[in-house]
């Protein structure tokens, strides 16, 4: 296996996106990227990686870029409304397709709505702790960052928690079959678990269509503004981002942050004696350990340029997050974790337009899930030195994190 140091030595051209060492590592590979091609053609996965800050603004707010491939007339579309969840979902649509589906979503995902779910999730987070606490030891993954995600979005849809399980075993393989460096059979495992989690919410929205109830998928349909709705394929592929975003990245992001916390002591300390930091932890360690690694496409409507590179149309742009987040030019001592940093615009959600909609909601489970964890367990740490690493090169994630306490 490589080792992590060889990345260093890597040329732009020629690194290996599965490699185990560059899945565990990324961030040398990324800095050597920002400063010799921040637009880079990655021929491997077929797209151009933007890793530097301003350009990634910019990819964000052109719009001669485009979520929506099928504008491209050369080119098949992706999905059908029919047989996708991803076809009409907000992050694949532009204004004014956007800005209705938007509208309409945030009717329900409110701030109020979010704040009302504090007390169930902060119990939820005690339960799962309650359960490990006499053993002295958990993985954080099994044990905590999966389940509390998991529970709180069953819930809040309605779903039945004996069906749970199930639920969370298509969640790796949906996600994989994003990554376009993954073999052609690994993706086609993601886009059958994909399938199969489809008909499961389409049923569930069927039946709720039928007998509403007080949850996340009633109000969803319910929503209207001058007599709009969300048509099924709408409230489907919607339904589907909110629960595979909501369920997977918020997994991995409390994984991720607890494994950073734990392998910066000072910043622990420092953490555990002012709890009042909490926010702008989570923010930083968004910033630092997102496991969001390329978390923004977006399709050349027509020829640009851009950093000096020629961008043609059709050709398919990634902001690589994890890269632009440890931009120097914008974050000083950019991979130095620090939970004072006052001046912190990371891009882990997005900006402008397409903005995610669920950030309030992630940023909420976080605070609470690492609040409770620091709180109920004073001596937790590291039983390993390092974690197992999943091979998934856009949602990096680990696939378990041993602790002791």
């Amino acid at each position: 296996m490589t080792s992590a140091v060889t990345h260093k030595e890597w040329s732009v051209d020629s690194f290996e996106a599965l490699d185990p060492a560059f899945v565990a590592d990324p961030y040398p590979l990324y800095a050597r990227l920002r400063a010799e091609a921040p637009v880079h053609f990655v021929a491997s996965v077929g797209e151009w990686w933007i890793t530097k800050y301003s350009y990634a603004k910019l990819v964000l707010a052109d719009r001669r870029l485009t979520t929506q491939r099928e504008k491209l007339m050369a080119f098949p579309p992706r999905h059908t409304s029919g047989s996708c969840p991803w076809a009409q979902n907000m992050i694949e649509l532009d204004p004014p397709e956007h800005d209705r589906v938007r509208s309409l979503v945030g009717k329900v995902l409110t701030r109020e709505a979010i704040q009302r779910l504090r007390s169930r999730i902060e119990q939820v987070a005690h339960e799962l702790v309650d359960r490990v606490e006499g053993d002295g030891h958990m993985d954080i993954m099994a044990d905590y960052a999966y389940p509390l995600p998991t529970n709180v979005l069953c819930e809040l849809m309605g779903l039945p928690a004996s069906e749970r399980e199930l639920l969370r075993a298509w969640m790796p393989g949906i996600h994989l079959q994003f990554d376009q460096a993954q073999p052609p059979a690994v993706r086609q495992q993601g886009e059958a678990a994909d399938g199969a989690a489809r008909e499961y919410l389409s049923r569930w929205i069927a039946e709720r269509q039928v007998r509403p109830g007080a949850d996340l998928i009633s109000a969803l349909l319910s929503a209207e503004d001058h007599g709009d709705r969300l048509a099924f394929p709408e409230l489907l592929s919607n339904l589907s981002l909110l629960f595979y975003a909501g369920f997977e990245t918020t997994a991995r992001m409390i994984s991720a942050g607890v494994y950073t916390l734990l392998s910066h002591p000072d910043q622990l300390t420092l953490l555990r004696a002012h709890p009042e930091l909490m926010q702008s932890a989570v923010e930083e360690l968004l910033r630092y350990a997102s496991p969001v690694q390329r978390g923004v496409e977006r399709w050349a409507l027509t020829d640009l340029e851009l950093g000096g590179k020629l961008i043609r149309k059709g050709d398919r742009l990634s902001v690589v997050l994890s890269a632009v987040n440890r931009d120097p030019e914008v974050f000083p001592e950019p991979d130095r974790l620090d939970i004072t940093r006052k001046h912190n615009p990371h891009l882990v959600f997005a900006r402008g337009t397409h903005a995610c909609l669920g950030s309030l909601f992630a940023i909420t489970e976080l605070e609470i899930a690492f609040s409770v964890l620091l709180r109920r367990l004073p001596r937790l740490e590291l039983a390993t030195p390092e974690p197992t690493w999943g091979p998934n090169t856009k949602l990096r994630g680990m696939t378990a994190l041993h602790v002791r306490f």
